[in-house]
C-alpha cells in the first residue's frame, strides 16, 4: 500500500492542504504543482494552475471528444442554490481520482465553506449538478452532503476498483479486469475485449513499450499532461484498422523509474476514460502533494476496494 510524500503546490485548485496534518483542515486549499521531467521527452513544465471552478485539463494541441459518462443524468426537475445558480437532478455514483482528495463544500464554489474531504477512491451518490464556476457535483455520502468539483481531472462520473502495489497505484473503471505485473505491464481489459488500458515500469523511458507503432499507425493528436505532479505528453493514434485507435503516455518519475501506459479503444469518445487512468495515477515518489488523512468530517461512501488512508 503507498503512502505518498507530500509538497506544496500552485494556487488554484480545490484539493487538501497540507494544514490538515495538524488538524487544521477546512482552512486553506491544496493545489496541484507541474513537475518537469528532466529528460529529453518533455521540455516544457505544465504548471496546473486552473481552479475547481474551471477546466482541469492542459494546453492541447488536440479537442478531445466528449464522453457520454461525463455528463451527470439528469430529469426535467430543477431546483437552486442560495446563490441562484440553476441545479440540475442527477442520480450515480461519482468517484474522487484526485490522488489528494477533494474538499467536499457547502456550496457550488471554491469559496463556499469546507464541511469535510472525500479521499482518493471515495465513490459517493450523485444527487445534483451545476454548471456553475466551471462546474460542481452534488453528493451524498454517509455522513453528509455537498459539493464536490466536477472537474473531469479531480472526479469521474461511475463507479471505480483500485490497483496498487509498490510502483503505482491507479483506479478504473468497475467491470474491467486486471491482471498482470508492473514489470511486465498490468493489462486492465474492458468487458470488450477490443478495450485496454497497459500500464508497465521501467528504468528508463527507452525501456518502455511505445505506444503507437505499427503499418498503418498515424499520430493524431499530442497534449502536454500532467499526472501526479510529473509532466508527460499524451499521444493519441489513428489506425488503419475499423474502430481501432490508440494512445499512450511516458512519464520519468526519477533518474532511475519511468512509467508508460498504452491504450487500446475503439472509438474516440473513449478517450475520456482512459484520461480517468491518468488523472488517478500516483507513485511512490516525492511528486504528489497532500498529507494525512483530515480530522474533519469525511464524506464516507462505498470506497474501493484497498483504498489507500494517505490521500487527502
Amino acid at each position: 500500500m503507498l503512502r505518498l510524500a507530500r509538497r506544496s503546490s500552485v494556487p488554484g485548485i480545490d484539493v487538501l492542504t497540507p494544514k490538515t496534518q495538524a488538524g487544521r483542515a477546512n482552512k486553506a486549499l491544496r493545489h496541484r504543482f507541474a513537475h518537469s521531467a528532466t529528460l529529453a521527452l518533455v521540455a516544457v513544465v505544465a504548471l496546473v494552475a486552473t481552479s475547481c471552478g474551471s477546466s482541469g485539463h492542459h494546453p492541447s494541441t488536440t479537442t478531445l471528444a466528449p464522453t457520454t459518462t461525463a455528463v451527470p443524468t439528469t430529469s426535467t426537475s430543477t431546483t437552486t442554490t442560495s446563490t441562484t445558480a440553476p441545479v440540475t437532478q442527477a442520480h450515480g455514483p461519482v468517484t474522487v481520482l484526485s490522488p489528494i482528495g477533494l474538499h467536499v463544500r457547502a456550496g457550488p464554489s471554491r469559496s463556499a465553506k469546507v464541511i469535510g474531504s472525500a479521499a482518493w477512491g471515495t465513490v459517493l451518490q450523485l444527487i445534483g449538478y451545476t454548471s456553475q464556476h466551471g462546474g460542481w457535483y452534488k453528493v451524498q455520502g454517509a455522513t453528509l452532503t455537498g459539493w464536490i468539483s466536477a472537474d473531469p481531472a479531480y472526479s469521474a462520473r461511475g463507479q471505480f476498483s483500485s490497483y496498487d502495489s509498490t510502483a503505482f497505484s491507479v483506479l478504473y473503471p468497475a467491470g474491467w479486469a486486471q491482471a498482470g505485473t508492473p514489470k511486465s505491464g498490468v493489462t486492465f481489459r474492458s468487458p470488450s475485449p477490443a478495450e485496454k488500458v497497459v500500464i508497465t515500469t521501467a528504468p528508463s523511458l527507452a525501456k518502455l513499450p511505445t505506444a503507437g507503432h505499427g503499418v498503418g499507425v498515424v499520430q493524431s493528436g499530442s497534449r502536454i499532461f500532467v499526472a501526479c505532479g510529473v509532466t508527460g505528453y499524451f499521444v493519441t493514434y489513428t489506425t488503419s484498422a475499423p474502430d481501432r485507435y490508440l494512445a499512450g503516455i511516458a512519464l520519468l518519475l526519477d533518474a532511475h523509474h519511468a512509467l508508460g501506459l498504452r491504450a487500446t479503444y475503439t472509438s474516440p469518445s473513449q478517450v475520456r476514460t482512459v484520461l480517468d487512468f491518468v488523472n488517478s495515477l500516483s507513485f511512490p515518489f516525492a511528486v504528489c502533494i497532500g498529507g494525512p488523512p483530515p480530522t474533519t468530517p469525511v464524506a464516507h461512501a462505498k470506497a474501493s476496494p484497498k483504498k489507500r488512508t494517505s490521500t487527502g
